[in-house]
Formats: structure tokens, C-alpha cells, sequence
């Protein structure tokens, strides 16, 4: 989802997402050894007249029908050193033009084990067909539902990424998430206690989402709003600010201090005890949203132990397909039969 709402396209977990020139969209691998980039760029068309010689001009260009939109592509553009290659595909969408172009490397590496040429276009296809551009008047809904799926898909990820270091006795690392955990607890009752408050579903973004230009919202500023809107008393509320100041420590001072990695482990089980009774008064939140019919929470049909796809929820979030073991991925295989 772009960031103002303005078109939503899914792209494979392992593309990194930037923007060129403040208006072309630029997706690559993270693999440094691969040289794929998919690009594609959105642009008015400020008049009628123009528009129809646009569809005059497109009318001479090859035709490849993608999920039913007729796109036209340019003859490929080959580098001056014969070494990358582009292929694009343009289309007129209402009152835009868009450009689709993937570029690649012609010199395959057979060490780079790369997918073949006709597979990377296939997924090329289908990550274009994905593609949609949504009215002004729908682009706030869908932002803040989108914003929150992150959201909750981040918080899945940590349950993830907590297993495994704790089952390596990586305790920084297990201090590091489990505050992310519970300063993400928070604003979630935050965002559930301000829809009771208001009597509406709103999910206020503020909360939830920060982008490079957002105004900041520290894990200081949710305790004290979460204690504002008595989500939590006075002795979690003083138990989290000591628990930062503790984790600042383990951040900051590990090697100029004398904490140990022993007083680490500590601090890492003080947060986890404070994560589950924060956890406790989200549920307690959610079943009074559910009590009163107001909120966004709703009550579910099902066996809450299910955990289907899950692996494939928060994988988006992480980005990288060799971070699960094959454990990972039996486990999900079974819960899915």
C-alpha cells in the first residue's frame, strides 16, 4: 500500500521497496548478488485530447493481456554493454498512464542459482495484475486497514523471532523484542480504549504507524498516555519506566558498565512477567468491545488454537524466505491438512 492510499500492488516478501525521483516506485532483491529491479511509475493525463492520442500511440505497440487489461509494451531497451536488459508494459487507467519496466541481468551467473528468465516474467504478471488504484474517497479506510495488518503482522514476527532467540540464549536480542512486544500491547488497548471512549471502529494511525516525517511517539509518551487513559496503574506504569532505563543499559552500556549478560537474562523475564499482564488487559479490552458491540473487535468462530498460514503472515514482515527451518515449515504444513 502506497503511503497516502493512492494503489496497493503485492510484491513477492523478499523485494525491498524505495522511491527514485520522488515518483518511480523501485522494487529490488535483497540479495546483493541479484540484479532484478521492478519499476513502475503513475502519471496524470491532464486532458481528453491528450488522452486519446496516448491510446493512438499505444495502439501501434504489441499487446499482452494481463488479468484482463490490455497493456502495450516498448520494444526492449538493452544497455549500451549488452549486459542488462528492460521490459515494460504501459496501460491507460482512467485519467493515468502507467509504466511497468523490469530490468535484469542477460549474463546469468549459474552460481547465482537464478529462477529462469520465463518464471521471473510470469511473476512479473501476476505482481502487475495485483495492481489497483483506489478513489480518493476510499484511500483513508484502506490505509488505516492496511497500516494496521502491518501492524499486527509486525507483532507476529517478534513472536517469531523471540522463539528463536530464546532458544539460543540470545537474552539482548530477547530484551530488545519483548519491549517492542509490550510497548505494542499498549497501543493496541490505546487504539481499542480510544474506540470505546468515542463509540466508533476508527483505528487512530498516530498510534500505530510512523513514517520518516511522522511525529514521534516514544515508548515514554504510550505509558504515560496508556496510564492517562487508565489501561494500566501506577505500579506497571513504574515498572515499565525502570524496565526501559534497564534496557537502555543493556543497549547502550553492555560494554562501558558492569551489567552482565547473567543481569541481562534477569531483565529479559521482568519483561516478559510485565508483557503478560499487559497482555491480560488487551483481552479484558477486546471482551468489553465484544460485550458492548463497539470497537473493531468481534467475536470469532473457530478454534483459536488454529495457526494456519502463519508463517506465511508474518514472513512478509521478516523478508527473508531462509529464516525458518524446516521445523517451520512442517509445523505449518500439518496445520494445514
Amino acid at each position: 500500500m502506497e503511503n497516502s492510499g493512492v494503489f496497493e500492488i503485492m510484491v513477492p516478501v523478499t523485494w525491498k521497496y524505495s522511491l527514485m525521483e520522488g515518483y518511480i516506485h523501485t522494487f529490488e532483491e535483497y540479495e546483493l548478488s541479484k540484479s532484478d529491479c521492478f519499476q513502475f511509475s503513475i502519471e496524470d493525463i491532464e486532458t481528453e485530447e491528450e488522452k486519446l492520442k496516448l491510446a493512438h500511440l499505444l495502439g501501434y505497440l504489441p499487446e499482452t493481456e494481463i488479468n484482463g487489461v490490455d497493456y502495450r509494451s516498448y520494444p526492449d531497451n538493452i544497455s549500451e554493454e549488452d549486459t542488462l536488459n528492460q521490459k515494460s508494459w504501459t496501460t491507460i487507467y482512467g485519467d493515468k498512464i502507467l509504466l511497468f519496466s523490469f530490468t535484469y541481468d542477460t549474463i546469468e551467473s549459474k552460481e547465482d542459482n537464478l529462477i529462469p528468465l520465463e518464471e521471473r516474467i510470469k511473476t512479473i504478471h501476476s505482481v502487475i495484475a495485483s495492481f489497483t488504484l483506489f478513489e480518493d474517497s476510499e484511500r483513508q479506510q484502506r490505509l488505516s486497514s492496511y497500516r494496521f495488518e502491518m501492524f499486527l503482522q509486525g507483532i507476529g514476527a517478534t513472536s517469531v523471532i523471540l522463539r528463536k532467540a530464546i532458544e539460543n540464549k540470545a537474552f539482548i536480542e530477547a530484551t530488545c523484542i519483548l519491549s517492542n512486544q509490550v510497548d505494542s500491547l499498549l497501543r493496541t488497548a490505546i487504539v481499542l480504549k480510544r474506540q470505546l471512549l468515542n463509540s466508533n471502529d476508527k483505528i487512530e494511525l498516530e498510534w500505530i504507524y510512523q513514517g520518516v516525517s511522522d511525529k514521534k511517539k516514544s515508548e515514554k509518551d504510550i505509558y504515560k498516555k496508556a496510564k492517562e487513559l487508565n489501561i494500566i496503574g501506577n505500579d506497571i506504569y513504574d515498572n515499565l519506566f525502570k524496565l526501559y532505563d534497564d534496557r537502555n543499559r543493556v543497549i547502550h552500556r553492555f560494554i562501558i558498565s558492569e551489567i552482565t549478560l547473567a543481569e541481562v537474562e534477569h531483565i529479559a523475564y521482568h519483561y516478559y512477567e510485565i508483557r503478560e499482564k499487559i497482555k491480560i488487559i488487551v483481552d479484558d479490552i477486546e471482551t468489553e468491545q465484544v460485550k458492548l458491540n463497539v470497537g473493531m473487535t468481534v467475536s470469532e468462530a473457530g478454534d483459536p488454537r488454529d495457526k494456519s498460514h502463519y508463517l506465511s503472515f508474518v514472513i512478509g514482515k521478516i523478508g527473508k524466505l531462509n529464516y525458518f527451518d524446516e521445523k517451520d515449515r512442517e509445523e505449518e504444513k500439518r496445520e494445514n491438512i
